[in-house]
């Protein structure tokens, strides 16, 4: 039997303002929808099969199918890349996790729900200027905020990004087997994702870069979308809790810190009630998988392979986020 979610949604704000010649213009604030996520145990993290399977997909997504792992090194660092992924997975061992009650949005922010933040002073402008203009559109998620203005953002709605334990069990439910939102089978028609970056470009970008952040992956429009998609495109790729577009789309900045040493990269040393790893460090962890992404990027139970490379200061065309709030 299919659960459906409880939606607690959030009045609209109406006001009348005088347009040209006198004529009043009804101005109507977007509705937020959140779901609301009872107080629970889940099961979090990435079981030694997942991590085995994801290894083998990054090698298969970044790794010229003509070339050996040694001859993959000249020039580049991909076989290093891919085993520094399977070593943040091992740290990701699957555990039981409880949390307290909390409300997420249901899609993601858009770009004209961040307008509004600015308009109201409660967002700064810089995130819709010094972009990539191309993927600012009112109807698109908001991409090249940072990692703090998405944090303003959600202030201003009265949350915070949710942090990384709040974010998985909103995506894969309270099924201990599910690796998506809708279960334990990957669907690529129920998300917008992308594809591995062509292998003639691939060589041509490793020549000219030590670091891979330009190695994410090329649109693919079998989905539906060769870009991103409006919030919500995909409602029957939505999780068991009722948040849409938790697998690709854009990518998602949460509240936890990244670090890079062993001792404090995954679960190890954290609470199993309420977990969020705070920190100094100008990484932070991202989830969900893109438009410009393979599709295994976008499994609810892993981090983003290139979560090393994500600084909270920068801005990418494929990262956005959501917000979630506390019930206590």
């Amino acid at each position: 039997m299919r659960w459906f979610p409880l939606l607690v949604a959030c009045t609209a704000a109406t006001a009348g303002i005088a347009g040209a010649g006198g004529r009043a213009v009804r101005v109507e604030k977007p509705r937020q929808v959140e779901v609301f996520i009872p107080a629970g145990t889940f099961q979090m993290g990435v079981t030694e099969e997942s991590a085995a399977s994801a290894l083998t997909q990054c090698q298969l997504a970044y790794f010229p199918p003509n070339q050996t792992p040694r001859q993959q090194t000249q020039g580049g660092m991909f076989v290093d890349f891919c085993s520094e992924y399977f070593t943040d997975l091992s740290h990701m061992q699957a555990r039981a996790v409880f949390l307290d009650a909390y409300a997420i949005d249901r899609d993601e922010v858009s770009v004209g729900d961040y307008r509004q933040c600015v308009a109201a002073g409660g967002c700064t402008l810089d995130a819709l200027i010094a972009g990539d203009e191309r993927y600012i559109r009112g109807e698109w998620p908001m991409v090249n905020a940072t990692w703090d203005e998405a944090q303003s953002y959600c202030r201003w709605r009265g949350g915070a990004l949710p942090t990384e334990a709040q974010w998985e069990r909103a995506a894969r439910g309270d099924r201990s087997e599910s690796e998506w939102p809708w279960g334990e089978l990957e669907q690529p028609r129920d998300f917008n994702h992308g594809q591995p970056r062509a292998v003639a470009m691939r060589e041509i970008e490793r020549q000219i870069s030590t670091v891979p952040l330009r190695f994410f992956g090329d649109p693919d429009d079998t989905d539906g979308f060769a870009l991103i998609a409006p919030p919500g495109s995909f409602p029957w790729g939505e999780s068991p809790f009722g948040t849409r577009d938790q697998a690709g789309n854009v990518a998602e900045w949460t509240a936890d810190a990244y670090f890079h040493d062993d001792r404090n990269r995954g679960y190890d040393n954290l609470s199993p009630v309420n977990p969020v790893r705070d920190g100094t460090t100008q990484t932070r962890v991202i989830r969900g998988g893109s438009w410009r992404q393979p599709t295994f990027v976008a499994r609810s139970n892993l981090r983003d392979p290139f979560n090393p490379y994500y600084d909270a200061s920068q801005r990418f065309s494929h990262v956005g986020f959501r917000c979630a709030r506390s019930m206590r």
